[in-house]
C-alpha cells in the first residue's frame, strides 16, 4: 500500500462521486508505479542515487527558503497557493516513491483560484520535502526583493541550485524510463506480449 494514500483530506478539487474518483484515481496510479519501482528496483540503483542527491539539494535548499517564506507569506496580497495552479508531477513522485517517502494523499492540482488541498491557516500542510517541486522552488517577487538584498551572489547561487534540481530531475526520469524499458524489451514474457 502507498503510505499516505487513504488519508482523509479537504480538497477543493470537485466533491462528492467526483472527488472520490479523484481519490481512487490517485491511489490506483501510485500503487501502480510503487509495483512497477518495487519489480525493477534491481536496475535502478543509478536513479535511487540520483533521487537521493536531489534529496540532499532539497534539503539544502530548505533553510533559506523556509526564511524567505517566513518573511514575506504571511503580507502576501495573492498567495501562490490560492492563485497559481499546482501539481505534483512525475518527477515528483518518481523522487517520493524511490525514497519511500511518504506519498501525499490526494493530487495539488485545484482550480484556477482555489486554493491547493494542503493549504491551512499556518502555510503548507505537507512537509517541504514532499511538496511539489513547482512549490518548493517558486520565488515570488517579494521573495526576489528581499535576495537582491542579500546581494546578487545569494540569489545567483539559489538560482544555479534550482537549476541543478531541475537537471538532476531530468536526469532521474530519463534514467528510469530507459532502464525499464530495456528491462521490458529484453524480457523473454515481454516478446510474446508485444508479438500479439
Amino acid at each position: 500500500m502507498v503510505k499516505g494514500a487513504r488519508e482523509k483530506t479537504t480538497s477543493s478539487v470537485g466533491s462528492g462521486k467526483e472527488a472520490v474518483s479523484q481519490a481512487r484515481t490517485w491511489h490506483e496510479s501510485n500503487c501502480a508505479l510503487a509495483r512497477l519501482l518495487k519489480r525493477h528496483r534491481r536496475v535502478l540503483g543509478k536513479a535511487q542515487a540520483t533521487a537521493v542527491d536531489i534529496r540532499r539539494e532539497i534539503d539544502a535548499l530548505t533553510p533559506l527558503m523556509t526564511a524567505l517564506c517566513r518573511r514575506t507569506c504571511r503580507f502576501c496580497p495573492e498567495p501562490c497557493c490560492i492563485t497559481n495552479t499546482v501539481w505534483i508531477d512525475f518527477r515528483d513522485l518518481l523522487v517520493l516513491h524511490l525514497l519511500e517517502e511518504p506519498i501525499p494523499p490526494c493530487q495539488a492540482a485545484s482550480e484556477p483560484g482555489a486554493a491547493c488541498p494542503f493549504l491551512s491557516h499556518r502555510g503548507c500542510r505537507l512537509p517541504r520535502r514532499i511538496r511539489p517541486w513547482m512549490c518548493i522552488k517558486y520565488i515570488c517577487p517579494a521573495q526576489r526583493a528581499v535576495l537582491q538584498k542579500k546581494g546578487r551572489a545569494v540569489s545567483a547561487a539559489l538560482d544555479a541550485d534550482i537549476e541543478k534540481i531541475e537537471r538532476h530531475r531530468v536526469r532521474l526520469e530519463a534514467e528510469v524510463l530507459r532502464r525499464i524499458r530495456r528491462k521490458i524489451q529484453t524480457s523473454p514474457s515481454s516478446s510474446s506480449a508485444y508479438s500479439r
